[in-house]
């Protein structure tokens, strides 16, 4: 499927199933302005809000610049259309200001820029997260966005209020998974979020964090430090709302969709059914992506939603065949994105690593190379019997 969505007429993107609000362009010239000039000028409109903002960008997509060479009547009745209150007024707005909003968004722009921030535009953003309705319209980059567009992802998610076993499953499966070529993704949360991507940082695997707030704002503070870790490994910070948005609960939820969307499979470490983890689960579930609850003695009673879910499954992730078995789904997840996969790549690089700093003797070399050889020897044996 084309990640643009279905193409209206005159060649314009509309959502599934939804008509274009403004059937014909021909009249517009395009625009050489950059999308993410007008898309910063116009999300700092008063009035305008998101419903108008998206509403404009839905319609114009890349050439969102052409709205500013609209005569007032034209966008005041494109904002009507859009059932954006007081369009009028909005439409006087964005004519009297025009040219301190555009000043304003090249100076902003100019200042992500200097922070590595990137703003995504609609044909741009990858087709997991653009294909599901509902889907963002731009994003904003901090660090590389090709940590978003490479495959194969994996979300692990979960309650802020993780106990040491939810640390320790969490921990587990970022270990498990650190053996692939595979991205973790969480949201920059305390708890599970927080663990997850610091156990990445330290098995060497790339993060994706998404936020609910704007990409300049920092929250909870104390993630900080591993937001910049994230973005200095390679990894990537995004978020869908606006420089300078603040939190709010609802946004929060929305975030957990993107985290199910981009995510081949989604991992819920720990987590209560009417917590917010069980939102990213019924996002997972929407869009049918295999869905991992880890069991254990105790564990949330989130396993019970995962449980009843079509895709969802349940592994004991402290025991070695629940964690053969997570390690199998991670291995041919990344082999189905056509990767060279090895399951004791962490086994290998720690071992040169040890071969690095230690001073080892001939006979300890021996030594490992007679413990493979009896490890082969028992794999042989199992296989024959």
């Amino acid at each position: 499927m084309d990640q643009r969505g279905n193409q209206g007429e005159h060649g314009l993107a509309a959502p599934d199933g939804q008509p274009t609000l403004w059937q014909d362009h021909e009249d517009l010239p395009a625009t050489d302005m950059p999308f993410a000039i007008a898309l910063l000028a116009l999300g700092a409109a008063r009035g305008l809000g998101n419903k108008g903002l998206h509403a404009l960008v839905r319609e114009h997509r890349e050439q969102l610049g052409r709205v500013w060479d609209l005569p007032d009547v034209r966008l005041a009745d494109e904002l009507a259309r859009a059932k954006v209150p007081t369009a009028r007024k909005i439409a006087d707005e964005i004519s009297a200001n025009r040219p301190e909003l555009l000043k304003t968004a090249q100076a902003k722009a100019d200042e992500l820029a200097r922070r590595s921030v990137h703003i995504i535009s609609p044909s741009s953003l990858p087709a997991r997260l653009s294909e599901p309705p509902g889907g963002p319209l731009w994003l904003f980059v901090e660090g590389d966005p090709r940590a978003l567009l490479e495959g194969p992802h994996v979300a692990v998610v979960g309650t802020r209020d993780v106990t040491p076993d939810g640390v320790r499953a969490t921990e587990a499966a970022v270990r498990t998974l650190a053996a692939y070529p595979i991205t973790v993704v969480s949201g920059l949360a305390n708890g599970v979020d927080a663990v997850a991507h610091q156990a990445a940082l330290r098995d060497g695997v790339r993060n994706v964090a998404f936020l609910g707030h704007g990409i300049d704002v920092v929250f909870p503070a104390e993630t900080a430090d591993i937001r910049a870790r994230i973005v200095s490994t390679g990894g990537a910070v995004a978020s869908e709302y606006l420089p300078g948005e603040h939190y709010r609960k609802a946004q929060f939820v929305q975030r957990n969709r993107l985290q199910a969307a981009l995510a081949d499979i989604v991992v819920a470490a720990e987590g209560q059914r009417t917590g917010g983890t069980a939102h990213t689960v019924r996002f997972a579930a929407t869009y049918r992506r295999p869905i991992i609850g880890f069991t254990w003695p105790g564990a949330g009673d989130l396993t019970d939603l995962i449980d009843t879910e079509p895709t969802g499954r349940l592994i004991d992730i402290f025991t070695p065949a629940g964690r053969r078995t997570f390690d199998a789904l991670c291995r041919s997840t990344a082999d189905s994105y056509g990767h060279t996969t090895f399951g004791l790549s962490l086994v290998e690089r720690q071992l040169g690593r040890e071969v690095e700093l230690r001073a080892l003797p001939p006979e300890d070399l021996k030594r490992l190379r007679q413990r493979l050889d009896d490890l082969l020897g028992q794999e042989d044996g199992g296989h024959a019997g």
